[in-house]
């Protein structure tokens, strides 16, 4: 967690304000992960590249039910059949990416499905990213505006104290919208380890930033 940010002091004839900006940030360990693989078919014509994605993307379905990965936990991001060129701009068949994204509740998963969707099938990685659910988000977004919001009444204090001021209350307060980073992995597949894949994850980071004007009187 961390606060940052910069204060100034106004003063009009009734009232003597501060207004402080300040950040809070809580990681945390990843409680959801996104595997993003994709079908890459190339043939001389395109009905033919379209049955070929098509068989290979029910092949990885079927795979991934048996290892308890539902159909409702893998969605379709790209779909594209496109006419190839060489370096000639004449036409030299066509090129077909049927490409999905994969969410895991259950982070330990991610390599075992990787290996189960390339040996059905899917022959891109196109990278894993660790990420929060939507509950654990909300959690850690109402910790790290706590933690904002302390940062800013430290500040405040500070301010107040060196110019002989008190803090009386709170005028307005405001906050940014929440930044949020997921943790993106680095995939490996490793010899020792029967051709496994291996799947490295860091923390997830959650930050808000506030922006408070505090009333003050001189004492």
């Amino acid at each position: 967690m961390g606060t940052a940010g910069g204060a100034t002091q106004t003063e009009n004839s009734t009232s003597t304000t501060i207004r402080v900006s300040a950040v809070g940030e809580v990681q945390a360990e990843p409680d959801q992960a996104l595997v993003r693989v994709a079908i890459v078919q190339s043939a001389d014509d395109a009905e033919t590249v379209r049955t070929r994605l098509a068989r290979n993307a029910s092949q990885m379905r079927e795979a991934l039910r048996e290892v308890g990965v539902g159909d409702d936990r893998i969605r379709t991001v790209a779909f594209d059949i496109s006419e190839d060129r060489d370096e000639e701009g004449a036409p030299s068949g066509f090129r077909g990416v049927h490409a999905f994204e994969i969410t895991l509740n259950d982070t330990s998963r991610v390599g075992r499905v990787v290996d189960t969707t390339v040996k059905n099938g899917a022959n891109e990685v196109d990278g894993v990213a660790f990420t929060l659910s939507d509950a654990r988000r909300d959690e850690l977004r109402t910790r790290a505006l706590q933690s904002a919001v302390n940062g800013a009444r430290a500040d405040a204090e500070i301010i107040a104290d060196a110019e002989n001021l008190s803090i009386t209350g709170v005028r307005n307060a405001s906050t940014v919208e929440s930044s949020f980073v997921p943790a993106e992995a680095e995939t490996t597949a490793v010899a020792d380890a029967g051709g496994k894949t291996e799947v490295e994850s860091g923390p997830v980071t959650v930050a808000v930033q506030v922006t408070v004007t505090y009333e003050a009187r001189p004492g």
